[in-house]
């Protein structure tokens, strides 16, 4: 598999590998390639994003994706770079492409001066657990991930101020 960056303008090659994600994640969700194209032109590629997305090819195809980004501030007057999504198309799956991905991102982790490489995973999935701790990960209990819910962070935004 050949890994790279993607470039601004590849947003349409991704569409297909994208919704492919998204129904892994949402079966019963309809997704329309039009709104997803619309939504990695208008959001996830853009400058302003702060994403970078990495690309796997395979025989012309792109078989997987990653998108990462850099968080500050980090100790030791460095940077955490955190991967929001690791995706290998399912037919690919089981063939050390993720290990690979996941090398490649090490890599641009170290270019960029990050000392830390961080990501979430559904706990449930054995899997991806087997997965990441082969490559020596620990899962961090030492803190808790929290999420306001559209409801909740519209709420939020609207309440007056507090003194």
């Amino acid at each position: 598999m050949n890994i790279t960056q993607c470039g601004p303008d590849e947003w349409a090659d991704l569409v297909d590998i994208f919704s492919e994600m998204e129904r892994y994640h949402h079966p019963q969700a309809i997704i329309a390639a039009e709104q997803m194209a619309k939504y990695l032109k208008d959001r996830v590629f853009p400058a302003h994003s702060g994403t970078e997305i990495y690309k796997g090819m395979h025989d012309g195809r792109i078989v997987a994706f990653a998108c990462v980004t850099i968080l500050y501030p980090v100790p030791r007057y460095s940077g955490q770079m955190f991967i929001k999504e690791l995706f290998v198309s399912e037919q690919y799956r089981r063939k050390g492409l993720g290990h690979q991905m996941m090398a490649f991102i090490a890599q641009r982790a170290q270019e960029k001066s990050c000392s830390q490489l961080d990501w979430l995973s559904v706990r449930e999935d054995e899997a991806a657990q087997g997965f990441y701790a082969s490559l020596g990960a620990k899962v961090v209990e030492e803190v808790n991930y929290h999420r306001l819910d559209q409801h909740f962070l519209t709420q939020l935004a609207t309440q007056p101020e507090q003194a």
